[in-house]
C-alpha cells in the first residue's frame, strides 16, 4: 500500500499539473483558431459571372479601380460588382471603402489588358528617383538634374527609403540585380536611361526610366495592409505570363 500511493503522489505531482497545461493551451489554441476563421471574409459567389477561382486581389491596383462609396462592406462590394456587367474586378479595404472597375491584369500575367494588379500585398519598400519628381525632398527638389542623380547614385549621399511604400512602372523584376538594395541602386546608375528603381528583400530589385502612383507613408499602418478582392473570368483571356506559360497567383 505504502510503494503504491507513493507512486500515485508522484505522478499527481510529477503529471497531473503539465497535464493541465496541455488542456489549457490546446483549449487557447483552439480558441484562437475559431477566431482565425471567424476572421476571415465571406465573398458572396457570383452565379452569373464566377469569380476567378484560387486568387485574392490583395496588392494594389494603381488607379485602375474607382471607388463605389454605396457598398459599405466586403460583402455589399462584391455584390455589386456581380450584379453590374460593366463591373469586372472589385477591392475592399478599410481606408480606401469599395473599389470597383473593369478587367485587370494580375501579376506577372501579359494577355488581355492594360490595367494591372500586384499579386502581393502592400509592403515596405526601399527606393528612390534620380530624376527631378513632385514627390522627392525639398532639398532635392532646388537641385540641378545633375546633382539630383549624382546625390543619388552615391552610398554617402543617397536616400534610400525616399519611396518606402510600392511604386509602379518599374516592369519586370532585375534578377541580376536582386541582392541588396545598394545593389539595385547602382544596376539603375548604370543605366544612363534609369530614372528609379525599388527594392524588396523577398521580391526584388526593379528599376525603369521612371515609375508612378507610389503609395507614399503618412504613418497610417493601414496602408500597408491587404486588400481583399476578386475578378470574373473572362472568356477569351488565357491568363499566361510573357512566355505564354499559364500564370497562377500563389496565396
Amino acid at each position: 500500500f505504502g510503494f503504491g500511493f507513493v507512486t500515485c503522489l508522484t505522478l499527481s505531482v510529477f503529471f497531473i499539473p503539465p497535464l493541465k497545461i496541455l488542456l489549457r493551451n490546446e483549449r487557447h489554441t483552439t480558441r484562437n483558431r475559431n477566431q482565425t476563421k471567424q476572421a476571415l471574409p465571406e465573398i458572396p459567389p457570383c452565379i452569373k459571372s464566377p469569380w476567378k477561382p484560387n486568387e485574392d486581389l490583395r496588392g494594389k491596383c494603381p488607379g485602375d479601380l474607382k471607388a463605389f462609396p454605396t457598398a459599405t462592406t466586403i460583402s455589399e462590394c462584391a455584390s455589386t460588382c456581380c450584379q453590374n456587367d460593366d463591373c469586372v474586378s472589385w477591392q475592399f479595404r478599410s481606408d480606401t471603402g469599395c473599389l470597383q472597375g473593369k478587367d485587370v491584369r494580375l501579376g506577372m500575367e501579359k494577355d488581355g489588358v492594360t490595367a494591372w494588379c500586384s499579386d502581393h500585398p502592400p509592403q515596405r519598400w526601399q527606393g528612390q528617383y534620380l530624376i527631378p519628381h513632385k514627390s522627392i525632398t525639398q532639398t532635392a527638389q532646388i537641385m540641378t538634374k545633375e546633382e539630383i542623380r549624382s546625390s543619388g547614385c552615391n552610398e554617402q549621399t543617397w536616400n534610400p527609403n525616399e519611396q518606402i511604400g510600392q511604386c509602379f512602372g518599374l516592369g519586370d523584376v532585375k534578377p541580376k540585380a536582386s541582392g541588396s538594395a545598394v545593389e539595385c541602386m547602382k544596376a539603375c546608375c548604370a543605366d544612363e536611361k534609369c530614372g528609379a528603381w525599388q527594392y524588396n528583400k523577398l521580391l526584388g530589385c526593379f528599376y525603369s526610366k521612371g515609375m508612378h502612383g507610389c503609395q507614399g507613408d503618412d504613418g497610417n499602418p493601414v496602408k500597408f495592409e491587404p486588400f481583399v478582392g476578386r475578378r470574373k473570368f473572362m472568356e477569351g483571356r488565357t491568363y499566361v505570363d510573357k512566355k505564354g506559360q499559364p500564370w497562377q497567383q500563389s496565396l
